[in-house]
């Protein structure tokens, strides 16, 4: 029965129709105690209270405000940072590097390592490309000659330790050479943390040094006393340069030349570092001559470096006299610098900290500043330690009988860090074992000294080992490439491998020494090494203080042709003749390929005229436009009052360029033939192009006169870099009109410039008068080639007899770390090809 409305409804008693059913929650159609949705059969006493509690949360939807409230005390929970006892501790793993573990792993390889017995005589093969070694050979040369007027003295404060000195000294000498300049004995400024007081004298021989220089640097003990009066006889008021570092040698000339020949005395200090490593080949060889030839160990350091040599070999006479040197770098104040942590626990600490108050007060203690030793070991920033070195020689198959010399300072907490590498090489020695007290007695205050005395032995060795960066290993590797031809016969670790193998406790014995036997033979197949840009000479001195022997430069086939005297002869007189330079077949198809450009010549095409006695071509663009073309030139004789020429046109050209070399192909394939490129590259030029080439006929009886000029006025570069090819295609005597030059002018540097303005070229000042009694005469025969100095003041005159005098001339400048000046008469629209590029620089 359904129920009725109570309510009437339009006045009728009709049923209504059923009511919708209610939907609040509490209403629940056909409710039973018995049974019901919550409390089905079957369902465990888990499941019951899981869907009790979510009906709960089901009709007291208000419980869901206070979910945000839990959330965030269950992270701060998670976070930690409402702690309570039953939450679990959970530890974190060291990162690498963190922990010095090296101790760990020594004792855990050391079983393995004392039983094998397996490596072969290492010292004796260790070098597997040292066959090569013949390929180099030092060839600095020194000037003969005297040298110039001075422009001035420079006189320079050298800081730092024994080698950054020297870089100082080799660095002054090129710089001193470059201006024209008389070089002061540096002095050594005295450093807190070297603490050597040792002068110039005491440590290299002072005489030897001077004598050595003195046909190419002038060098004095001091500065002359009518100089210093205008000081005071105080060197502090004279003008002294801060100059940035690794500044261009170009610097010099701008910057510090015009101050030098005003106030005729300059001082820069500091110096170490201040001359960029890249700079033309004339700087170099400064370089060179001064660190390898001229700066000689002083006779009390020399004698005694050479007596521990001699010990160290009769000690190995097992081993064939070969030893081992080991440059060691765990003086206290490095392991400071270093921040690295090791195994002394707090007393290292405290050690380190007053170490590096000591020597660089406030440097790591600057707010802000965060120091992280275990990412310094990993990036291979720590110096090793003695166990380390010796865990590495040992892995590299160096057995427990090797001799080693050990190059150092005092090393830190010595009896404890030093006891695992005397076990692993008991035969171990330094100069304080080597040496009695008495021998060392005049050195040992002195750290400079002692330096020089490590370095004598360890140049000397057959295996050199270097464990950290610095100015001592990176001067000796250069050294013993100089000494070794070429190879360096160095080890030098990859320390963030080191680092990783020294940190993993798991490592066994044949994974470790098959590691570092690696590493061994990486050394090896560095050990020639060229420069290149940026790189120090003073550790890569191939090319620049080396030359090739036997073998060819690069795959281009290019030979150094020039012997040491010959360069000598050059470098002394400003010129050189090589006899029979070009075949009797070379000159003939030369000749013969003139006679035909020659005929194709429609001389009604132009009448340029070339004189040196009137070079004022404003106006004319032939002459211009003849840097790319082959273009002909008249002599100034060749035409009679009436403008018609007054012989064949074959008698009357005075020379045909300026682009033979490039268009031409007999005469490109002369120029840039090996021979020509291996001349250059003797001379040391890295990218050398041919700027400009010219047939010179010099004809008979009319042929003009080349008046008294240097190459550099026309072909300029900075640093001037022009040398002329002069090659005889007929005799050159006396009567035809063969070169004249002054031996030894190019010395005097450039006199003046042909420049190349808007309204045309004009020289800019006027040429000096030179005695003619100064010149001799340069006759040669046909196939003979002048190699003349771009500062050299030569002339011909002339050719008045019956016979002509032919010639094929090439005027070359380098251009690596070279500039062509814009204000040259040539300016080329695209830049000659290269004779070479040199795989060196």
């Amino acid at each position: 029965m359904h129920p009725y409305n109570r309510l009437p409804s339009s006045g009728r008693n009709s049923p209504s129709p059923p009511t919708s059913p209610l939907r609040s929650p509490r209403f629940r159609h056909g409710r039973s105690k018995a049974g019901g949705r919550f409390n089905q059969p079957g369902r465990t006493l888990i499941q019951r209270i899981v869907w009790n509690l979510l009906s709960v949360l089901i009709r007291r939807q208000g419980f869901f405000l206070f979910a945000p409230l839990l959330y965030i005390s269950g992270m701060l929970l998670y976070m930690g940072s409402v702690s309570f006892e039953v939450v679990p501790v959970i530890s974190r793993r060291l990162a690498p590097g963190s922990v010095y573990r090296s101790p760990q792993l020594y004792a855990k390889l050391r079983p393995e390592m004392d039983a094998d017995n397996s490596s072969a005589d290492a010292i004796s093969t260790v070098w597997k490309h040292s066959h090569r070694s013949g390929e180099w050979r030092p060839c600095v040369n020194k000037s003969s000659g005297g040298l110039a007027e001075s422009n001035g003295y420079i006189y320079i404060e050298a800081n730092g330790g024994l080698n950054q000195q020297r870089t100082s000294i080799c660095n002054a000498v090129a710089v001193a050479g470059y201006l024209n300049a008389t070089l002061v004995i540096p002095n050594f400024h005295f450093h807190s943390i070297w603490r050597d007081p040792s002068k110039f004298r005491e440590i290299y021989d002072e005489d030897y040094f001077i004598s050595m220089l003195e046909n190419d640097v002038r060098v004095v003990n001091k500065i002359p006393e009518y100089l210093m009066e205008r000081f005071d006889h105080n060197m502090t008021n004279v003008y002294n340069f801060r100059i940035k570092a690794w500044s261009p040698i170009v610097y010099y000339k701008e910057a510090v030349l015009p101050k030098l020949l005003e106030e005729k005395v300059i001082r820069i200090s500091p110096f170490a570092n201040r001359l960029s490593f890249d700079s033309p080949p004339a700087v170099q060889r400064l370089r060179c001559l001064a660190n390898y030839e001229a700066l000689k160990f002083s006779s009390p350091i020399l004698t005694l470096g050479e007596v521990l040599v001699a010990r160290m070999k009769e000690r190995s006479t097992n081993y064939g006299g070969k030893y081992i040197s080991v440059h060691l770098r765990f003086e206290e104040d490095m392991v400071a610098f270093s921040c690295c942590v090791f195994d002394g626990g707090e007393q290292e600490n405290e050690d380190m900290k007053a170490a590096r108050e000591r020597g660089w007060r406030g440097k790591f203690t600057k707010p802000g500043r965060v120091i992280r030793p275990g990412a310094i070991r990993i990036n291979g920033k720590c110096p090793l330690t003695p166990l380390e070195v010796g865990l590495m020689l040992r892995g590299m198959g160096f057995d427990k009988n090797t001799f080693i010399y050990l190059a150092s300072g005092k090393i830190y907490n010595a009896e404890k860090t030093m006891a695992p590498l005397l076990e692993m090489f008991p035969n171990l020695q330094t100069k304080e074992m080597l040496a009695s007290d008495e021998e060392l007695a005049p050195f040992k205050n002195y750290s400079s000294r002692m330096a020089a005395i490590d370095y004598t032995v360890c140049l000397h060795s057959e295996v050199f080992v270097t464990t950290q960066g610095g100015n001592f290993p990176h001067f000796l590797i250069g050294h013993r490439r100089y000494l070794y031809g070429g190879h360096s016969k160095t080890i030098r670790p990859d320390k963030r491998k080191l680092a990783l193998l020294f940190d993993n406790p798991k490592i066994g014995w044949k994974t470790f020494k098959r590691h570092l036997l690696g590493m061994r033979s990486h050394s090896d197949s560095k050990g020639f090494e060229l420069k290149r840009p940026n790189d120090s000479i003073y550790s890569f001195p191939c090319p620049d203080c080396m030359c090739r022997t036997n073998k060819t430069e690069d795959a281009m086939g290019i030979v150094g042709n020039l012997s040491p005297d010959q360069l000598q002869t050059f470098r002394s007189q400003g010129y050189l003749v090589m006899e029979s330079f070009a075949s009797a077949e070379d000159i003939e198809a030369m000749r013969s390929r003139m006679d035909q450009l020659l005929q194709d010549f429609d001389c009604s095409s132009t009448a340029s005229i070339f004189s040196t006695k009137n070079q004022q071509h404003t106006t004319d663009n032939y002459f211009y436009d003849s840097v790319d073309n082959i273009s002909f030139f008249f002599e100034e004789k060749a035409f009679g009052s009436d403008g018609e020429l007054q012989q064949p046109k074959e008698l009357s050209i005075n020379k045909v360029g300026h682009a033979l070399h490039e268009l031409d192909p007999v005469f490109k394939r002369f120029t840039y033939s090996e021979k020509i490129s291996g001349l250059f590259s003797s001379l040391g030029y890295k990218r050398p192009i041919v700027i400009q080439s010219m047939y010179i006929f010099k004809q008979p009886g009319i042929g003009g006169e080349v008046v008294p000029h240097q190459d550099n006025s026309f072909l300029y570069t900075d640093p001037p870099t022009c040398t002329g090819l002069w090659l005889a295609l007929e005799d050159a005597t006396i009567t035809n009109g063969c070169l004249w030059a002054i031996p030894g002018s190019q010395k005097n540097g450039l006199v003046r410039r042909f420049i190349r303005g808007e309204e045309g070229v004009t020289f800019d000042r006027p040429s000096p008068v030179y005695d003619q009694k100064d010149f001799i005469p340069i006759e040669v025969k046909a196939g003979s080639l002048v190699v003349i100095h771009g500062d050299l003041i030569h002339q011909s005159f002339e050719n008045q007899s019956s016979k002509s005098r032919h010639a094929y001339s090439l005027h070359v400048v380098d251009t690596d770390g070279c500039k062509w000046s814009q204000d040259n008469w040539i300016r080329r629209k695209v830049e000659p090809e290269p004779l070479y590029v040199s795989s060196l620089t």
